[in-house]
Parts: structure tokens; sequence; C-alpha cells
């Protein structure tokens, strides 16, 4: 890095660096074996990409036994760390974000439904990945009865959505199945559901805010490029996982199509920059 380089770059940690959410250890790991062509890295380069983003390495060599402990990453040989695909539920789904449109297909009008009021909650952990699954496949609550709903519009229909959903965590209290003959009350209700003014705005300033720092790669030091690219992807792959899939009755597919343009364009150069900086460890 040059001097000029080191003037201008932000070191981990930095009280500069405030407005930027901190990066746990666990999560971090899981991006860059997710990430990685080969899903395993060293220790050493592990390390060194916390210090890149201001995690200390104690705290990766922790969630390393951690996620080891959970079967979400294995050791093949003394010092090298493997994604274990088989024990993460969720790495199908972050892994193909890039295709996520390619789940939805045209809308017949019906609902896909599930009901969960019979679910406990005192499972603090269960309930969380019971919740966290719904909200993936963007069902919302229609009432307080416990009955959520999101148009019936994915690839192998209820009898895929609701394998799909245990897959993700659905607990197994919750019923899955096909919801008709509404009211138009109650019809009209369901379509409300989803902000789509709002999501469509967020899809538009995270494709803006991904087209800025683009330009600004290459002409960063390494190490600020990797960092901010991180933290930026993880916000705009998460705006990706969480989009409902809403058929074209419901909202404008556009602001989510060029967002994930826009995305993967800009994971190929940071994915770059990273590989660089660890291939080099």
């Amino acid at each position: 890095m040059s001097r000029s380089d080191k003037s201008s770059y932000k070191k981990p940690g930095d009280p500069r660096h405030a407005d930027t959410p901190p990066l746990a250890a666990g999560d971090l790991v899981l991006d860059l074996l997710s990430t990685h062509d080969a899903h395993q890295l060293t220790v050493a380069a592990l390390c060194q990409a916390a210090e890149i983003c201001g995690v200390r390495p104690q705290n990766v060599r922790v969630a390393l036994n951690r996620l080891q402990r959970q079967g979400k990453v294995d050791s093949p040989e003394r010092g090298l760390y493997r994604l274990d695909t088989g024990g993460n539920g969720l790495f199908a789904e972050v892994a193909n974000w890039l295709r996520r449109e390619q789940r939805a297909v045209p809308w017949q009008g019906g609902w896909a439904a599930v009901l969960d009021n019979a679910v406990p909650r005192g499972e603090k952990t269960a309930w969380r990945r019971h919740q966290r699954a719904l909200a993936l496949r963007g069902l919302r609550h229609l009432d307080d009865t416990g009955l959520r709903l999101r148009p019936d519009n994915l690839t192998g229909g209820i009898d895929g959505l609701r394998r799909d959903l245990r897959r993700l965590g659905l607990a197994d209290g919750a019923r899955v199945f096909r919801a008709a003959d509404f009211s138009d009350d109650d019809e009209q209700a369901a379509r409300r559901l989803w902000d789509t003014a709002a999501l469509s705005r967020q899809y538009r300033d995270m494709e803006k805010r991904l087209a800025a720092s683009h330009r600004k790669l290459a002409r960063q030091a390494p190490e600020k490029a990797a960092r901010d690219s991180l933290l930026l992807g993880r916000a705009a792959i998460r705006c990706i996982l969480h989009d409902p899939l809403l058929p074209d009755e419901l909202m404008d597919q556009t602001p989510r199509h060029r967002l994930i343009e826009r995305m993967g364009a800009y994971q190929r150069d940071a994915k770059a920059i990273w590989m660089g900086l660890l291939d080099a460890v």
C-alpha cells in the first residue's frame, strides 16, 4: 500500500467507521467460505480478513470452534476450514440469490397460507428459525389469528413451499395449505399486506449505493475496498433474500431485477479484490 493509500485508508475499528454496524466473526467466516470458489480457507486467511474488517482474530478462532460444533463448517486438515453445505440449511438460499427470481411463476390468483397459532413460543431458538423461514418466503399476517399469507406463485406450489419452509426451519406445529374463497374485504386486505412502494424505494436506493461504491472500488486501497464491499454487499444480498417475490399483479418487478443485476456485477469485482488479498496470505 502506498503512503497516500495509507493516509486515506481508515483502519478497521477506527472511530470513523462508527456509522457501520459491527460484523460478527461467525457471519464473516460464513460469508467468506460461502463466496470462495473452493468454500474453504486457512485460519491465517480468515484471521487476515478479520483484521481487515475490524474483527479480532481471536474472535474468529472462537467462532470457528462454535461453527464446527454446530455442523456448519468442518476441518479437513489442520489449519484449514471448509463450509459444510449439508449442515447449513441456509447455504443454498444464500448461494442462489442471483437466481432468486427464477423461483417465481405466473400467479393464478390463489394464496398460500401458514397457520402457526399452535406453535409454542417458549423455545426461543426454534421460534427464531421459524420466524426467519416465514420472512424468507415473504409470508405476512392477515390478522391476529396466526394466519399468514403469500401469493401462491412459487415453483413447486403448496407442496414445494411446505418442504421449503421445513428446510428453512418452520416449526413442526405450523400448517401449510392453500387458501381460497376470501371475501372481497379479505382479498383486498391480503393484497395490501406488503408495502410495495417502500420495497421499490429500498431497492432503487440500494442500487444507487452499489453503483456509487462500484465506481470507487478500483481507486481505493485493496483493504478498504474489500471491507466496504463486503459490508455493502451483505446489505444488498439481505434485501434480495427478503424480497417476497410478489407477482406482477401486486408489484413492479423492475427495481428488484435491476438491483440483482447491479449486485451481480458488483460482487464479481469485489470478489476479485477479496481473493487477491486472501490468496496472498
